[in-house]
This record gives C-alpha cells, sequence and structure tokens, in this order.
C-alpha cells in the first residue's frame, strides 16, 4: 500500500473510531451538595461501593427500573437505574455500570449525584428516593436548526404528539411507564419518546412530564429537536426517528426508513436549582468530519502530484549494447554526416549560442541529436 493510500486509511479509521468513542461517552451529570459529601474510607463510601456488586446481566426485570439499596442509617446508600424502554438487556447492564463509574469518578465525595446517558440514567443518595417524584435538578438540550416546515404548524404537532404520549406513558404498558410516536406536520416528519421511572403513579407521572413538556416553549420551541431531563422523567423528540420500534410505540405511521441519531449540533442549558457543578459533554462528531475531510483532500493532491511514469520498451540490439561508455558515444564526423543526411535542412531541430542542432539516424536504427558548432561562436570552446 503506498504512503497516499496508507494515510487515507488511517484517517478514516481514526475519523469512525472518534465518532464512536464520542457517541458512546456522551453523558451528562450533576453532583448535588444537598446533603453534603463523605470522606474517603468512611462507612458511606464501603457502602456507595456495594452497591452494584450483586447487578448482573442475568439480573431480572421488566420495566428497565433498577434499585439498589447498601448499609442503613444515615450511612445508607440508595440508587434507582432507569434504562430507555427500547433497550435491550445487554445495552442496559452495559450503560449502568459505565454511568456508575462515570458518576463515582465525577462526584467522588459528594453524596448525592445523577447521570444521563442516551439508554439510561443512574443516581444514588443517602435518602429515600424510590417511588418519590422530584423535578429538580432539569437539564435542557436542544437542536441547533430550526424545523422547516411552518413554525405554528410544527409546534402544533410536537404539542398534540407530547400530551398523547404523556398520557400513554402514565398509564404504564408492558414495559413501564414508557411511549414512543410519531406525528405529521406540514412536509415535517416528528418522532417522540417519553418515559416515567415505574415506580410512579399515574398521577405522579402525569404532572411529572406536564411539568417538563411544559418548558418547551420556552428553550425548545420550534427547534427541530431537543430533550429534558429530569430525575423521575424525561422526554426526547427530533425529526428523525432514533428510536427502535417496540409496542409501546404509538401515533400516525410515517414511511421513513431507521434512521442513525440526529445531528448532534445541541446546546446545553442547565437548571441549576440544588446543584454544586455541572459538566456538557458535546458531541465532537463535526472534528470527525474534519479530519475525513482533510486527510481525502491530502489525498487527492498527492495523488494529482504523482508523476505518471509511462513504461518503457527496451529493444536493445547489439550495437546499442555496445554504447555504455563516454567513449564509445563518440562517433567519426562521417558517420554523423550520414547520419544527417549531410546536415539536411529536414533534419535541422532548431540554432542555438553554439550552433544548429539537427536530428539524425545512426545505421543500427537508434535516433540522435547532433550540435554543429558554428563557425563564428566561440560559447562551446569549452565543451568542444
Amino acid at each position: 500500500m503506498d504512503l497516499p493510500w496508507l494515510f487515507l486509511f488511517s484517517s478514516l479509521t481514526i475519523a469512525f473510531f472518534l465518532t464512536v468513542t464520542v457517541a458512546q461517552q456522551e453523558y451528562l451529570y450533576f453532583c448535588l451538595d444537598l446533603n453534603g459529601n463523605f470522606t474517603r474510607n468512611s462507612t458511606y463510601q464501603a457502602n456507595l461501593d456495594r452497591l452494584l456488586s450483586s447487578f448482573t446481566l442475568n439480573t431480572s426485570n421488566e420495566n428497565g427500573l433498577y434499585n439498589f439499596s447498601s448499609g442503613q442509617g444515615s450511612n445508607i446508600a440508595n440508587a434507582l437505574a432507569l434504562c430507555r424502554g427500547d433497550v435491550n438487556s445487554s445495552d442496559c447492564f452495559t450503560c449502568i455500570n459505565n454511568a456508575n463509574d462515570k458518576l463515582r469518578n465525577r462526584c467522588p465525595y459528594q453524596r448525592e449525584a445523577i447521570i444521563w446517558y442516551d439508554y439510561c440514567m443512574f443516581r444514588y443518595t443517602n435518602r429515600t428516593i424510590l417511588g418519590v417524584a422530584e423535578t429538580l435538578p432539569s437539564l435542557y438540550t436542544w437542536n441547533l436548526n430550526n424545523a422547516t416546515s411552518t413554525k405554528d404548524a410544527f409546534k402544533q404537532a410536537v404539542s398534540s404528539l407530547m400530551d398523547n404520549l404523556a398520557n400513554i406513558a402514565s398509564t404504564g404498558t408492558s414495559l413501564g411507564k414508557f411511549a414512543t410516536g410519531s406525528a405529521l406536520s406540514p412536509f415535517q416528519a416528528i418522532y417522540a419518546l417519553v418515559q416515567c421511572t415505574p415506580d410512579l403513579t399515574m398521577n405522579e407521572c402525569s404532572y411529572c412530564l406536564s411539568q417538563a413538556i411544559g418548558e418547551i416553549p420556552q428553550f425548545l420551541d420550534t427547534k427541530r429537536g431537543g430533550r429534558i431531563y429530569m430525575p423521575s422523567c424525561y422526554f426526547r423528540f427530533e425529526i428523525e426517528r432514533f428510536y427502535d420500534l417496540t409496542a409501546a410505540d404509538t401515533g400516525t405511521t410515517i414511511p421513513s426508513p431507521p434512521s442513525p441519531p440526529p445531528s448532534n449540533d445541541t446546546t446545553t442549558i442547565v437548571n441549576k436549582h440544588n446543584s454544586s457543578r455541572t459538566t456538557i459533554v458535546v458531541s465532537i462528531s463535526a472534528v470527525a468530519f474534519a479530519v475525513l475531510f482533510i486527510s481525502s483532500c491530502m489525498f487527492i493532491i498527492s495523488r494529482m502530484r504523482k508523476p505518471k511514469l509511462k513504461p518503457q520498451k527496451h529493444e536493445l540490439t547489439e550495437a546499442e549494447d555496445e554504447i555504455t561508455t563516454v567513449k564509445s558515444l563518440q562517433y567519426d564526423f562521417n558517420t554523423i554526416r550520414a547520419a544527417t543526411d549531410h546536415f539536411s535542412d529536414a533534419n535541422k531541430l532548431g540554432q542555438g549560442g553554439f550552433g544548429a542542432v539537427y536530428k539524425g539516424t545512426l545505421a543500427g536504427g537508434k535516433l540522435i541529436a547532433v550540435k554543429r558548432l558554428s563557425s563564428d561562436s566561440r560559447q562551446g570552446d569549452l565543451e568542444f
């Protein structure tokens, strides 16, 4: 493999793994100071360390909610994990374990913290959270692009779809309090997903989602996509389908093939109530695209500049084999005169400061160029 091809292949590989790695690691989290911090090697830390020790891939669950608890009294560590309703058990298991590791690393001494991945939510604290509806802290993300269809019609379609899905999710399905669906505004398809933690009652889920959906006009108005995360519920809508179809899907059937998650051109804002610090992780797929684009340009330029060598056939005759030294390239005047047809004007190639240049053909058929020194020129004295 030559250098340009090797360079292009390496760049493609880097761009691919850069995109995949960033997509897998995209997360948002809060470290909360509401219940204070703990110290290294404390009882609470030991309980927190044991929190997921019994969680395995074979842990049975029907609605995606996992409740963990370790210890007792003021040092008890409680955790909740919720996987998205369309995520399989293997991806769910991986997401929860990654979320736990990442949160422990980002919030090493906070007694309470929460993290959201695309596939799951994970939180822990020293207080009771199972069966408690909570809407704070909250986080909002939106696509930087606006809807291309009529704005009023698009807003109405989003509002109707979200309200419909919220009603379905709050009543519960075989997958828990989870619903997906689609709608069609003028010239624009809309896909949405809503979910509550299944430990909530119907009214609590309905209230949580109504609080989240009520933020759309302020943060997500006419945007092509957006998400609002709360501890007990969340939603997402896009103009391309980002979820797998399940029994919980409802709404208008849109004749559109499955698409990868839409553009990650998003901005994030957080409600900082009860939060100590926030980190926003934005996908850098644009960087991968830039690497690929620059690499492609360099590859094309290098290929254009590479000299194209035409194969030459060397049919050596016995006479030509003898012309291998400087001495053998010296011919007597009669041989040169015969080769140029007595320096015929028909064989004259040009005229220079030294004199005229003629084309000649030796007896063996070999072509030569002969420079005949002009009698009145002294530029070639040293050469001749």
